[in-house]
């Protein structure tokens, strides 16, 4: 493969059934900040691209993390039961949290589902704390915090 990379990761969006429950995660206790809000568009792609049935209505966010503008979108989609996750769970978003411990904690608040913590080991030999999170809509979240270099 040449020096040049022919992709970039624009960011990933997750479909959700409520924005404002999703921002109390994603942004109170995650620490993402909102960019900007799309209410309906009626020509909106995600009709397509989700599958979101016609009857449904939906809302656009994106999300920006520290040093990464709009690297996160969620997509609301009301009006419709949104299916559950199925194990193996599909995907996970892995996220660098700074605070680690104030995460966690905040999940729990939030009556999420949080995994045992396990420690990190890299392929460069750092170590460090990692934690699963399921979110209110069974999006899996993988958390970790580097505490020690190689």
């Amino acid at each position: 493969m040449s020096g040049d990379r022919p992709v970039r990761v624009q960011r990933a969006n997750l479909v959700v059934a409520d924005l404002e429950r999703s921002f109390r995660l994603y942004c109170g206790v995650l620490g993402f900040e909102v960019d900007f809000i799309f209410d309906e568009r009626a020509e909106d792609y995600a009709y397509t691209i989700f599958r979101i049935p016609d009857e449904a209505r939906t809302r656009f966010a994106t999300l920006s993390s520290k040093g990464q503008l709009r690297s996160l979108a969620l997509t609301e989609v009301r009006g419709v039961e949104l299916p559950k996750p199925a194990a193996p769970s599909s995907h996970a978003l892995v996220l660098e949290v700074d605070d680690f411990d104030a995460a966690v904690v905040g999940a729990r608040a939030e009556g999420l589902h949080v995994f045992p913590e396990e420690t990190l080991h890299t392929h460069d030999g750092r170590v460090g704390r990692e934690i699963g999170i399921v979110d209110h809509d069974g999006h899996l979240l993988a958390l970790y915090r580097i505490q020690q270099s190689a």
